[in-house]
């Protein structure tokens, strides 16, 4: 009976371990699946919106502070356009944070889903553990182009999407 017991404690264990170093990649490859089918309900189970617009608002405001006080040194107008910018911000971030745009996101790298007339090329993704209950999904990029890296948090015994984290000459070039 013990050795039952044993048997069945290392098991789960094995299984417990198993799952949480397969996990990431698992909720990586059913959110994009879910983006590809553009399954609404599921985006929406997997991804934590009021997390990640607060995310992207912050790093975006951090940005055009930035710009603000670099361009304003050399013409104050421009840094009061800078700034201006920044109050349009709520409401851009708000209308491209959507199920639809993180769908476009998910399968492309971008939010804009079309290039030049032609739908924008699919990406691949690689997830990197940072912890045990985060992760990053980064797309592999074409010519040392800079894409945004998908941040998620566990929760539970699954995963959100809770923040993006955009590289720098994505947000200066916007």
């Amino acid at each position: 009976m013990r050795k039952l017991i044993l048997g069945v404690a290392v098991l789960a264990l094995l299984l417990a371990a198993t799952w949480a170093v397969a996990s990431p990649w698992i909720a990586m490859d059913g959110l994009r699946d879910a983006a590809r089918e553009a399954d609404r309900g599921s985006l929406e189970e997997s991804i934590d919106f009021p997390a990640l617009r607060a995310s992207l608002k912050q790093q975006m405001r951090e940005q055009i502070a930035q710009e603000a006080a670099k361009r304003g040194e050399a013409n104050p107008m421009q840094g009061a356009g800078a700034l201006l910018a920044s109050g349009f911000l709520d409401g851009v971030v708000d209308s491209v944070i959507t199920p639809d745009g993180m769908a476009a996101l998910l399968v492309t790298g971008s939010l804009v889903p079309m290039r030049d007339g032609k739908p924008a090329k699919e990406i691949d993704w690689d997830v990197e553990r940072t912890g045990l209950n985060s992760f990053r999904a980064v797309p592999k990029g074409e010519n040392g182009k800079a894409y945004p890296a998908l941040v998620f948090t566990r929760s539970g015994l699954s995963w959100k999407l809770a923040a993006i984290d955009i590289p720098e000459p994505e947000l200066a070039s916007e």
